[in-house]
């Protein structure tokens, strides 16, 4: 598992796979198909860092990972990951989510890292929520797809949880770097 910077030749491969198929109305543009132009503006905006997550010895994109927003004066940035076969049970997506919050804790003295997650996504989560991250704000009825409104949360993961609970990874990191 490796984090590998976005180039130039990435932007229509990840244009497609953010408008169409299984991610397209559960991510960033939620159905919309932005022009390659408007797109490569949006992608580049707010962001801090991002990365495709790949497959160490194969290199083959298994999602993107992301920070945007980030708030220097007050110590938090938010946090995107999406993976592009959201059927596929592998662990290695979670491997490069982790992989990728070490890099920004490390990179940057963040307290916290924000997610928005839309009800529809959270159980993706599963018991992480709770132990490495809280819900610390729930926008009622906030966003609208596939026919019905959905709430949206805001999780948090403190740097300090993290740091503490980190070594939990340890085992399901190793030679992913």
């Amino acid at each position: 598992m490796q984090l590998r910077a976005i180039t130039s030749e990435d932007y229509h491969f990840l244009r497609l796979v953010e408008t169409t198929g299984p991610i397209g109305t559960r991510w960033r543009f939620r159905g919309t198909v932005p022009s390659p132009e408007a797109w490569a503006q949006s992608n580049m905006g707010p962001t801090l860092v991002q990365f495709i997550v790949t497959g160490k010895s194969d290199r083959k994109p298994i999602g993107l990972v992301s920070s945007y927003q980030a708030n220097f004066q007050d110590g938090h940035a938010y946090l995107a990951a999406a993976k592009f076969e959201p059927e596929d049970r592998s662990p290695m997506m979670i491997v490069g989510v982790v992989l990728f919050i070490n890099y920004i804790f490390s990179c940057w003295n963040f307290r916290k890292l924000y997610m928005e997650v839309p009800a529809y996504n959270l159980d993706q989560f599963g018991s992480s929520v709770g132990k490495l991250a809280k819900i610390e704000a729930t926008l009622s009825d906030h966003l609208f797809s596939a026919g019905r409104y959905w709430d949206q949360h805001i999780l948090a993961i403190d740097r300090n949880v993290w740091q503490e609970k980190s070594n939990m990874f340890d085992v399901l990191t190793k030679g992913a770097e």
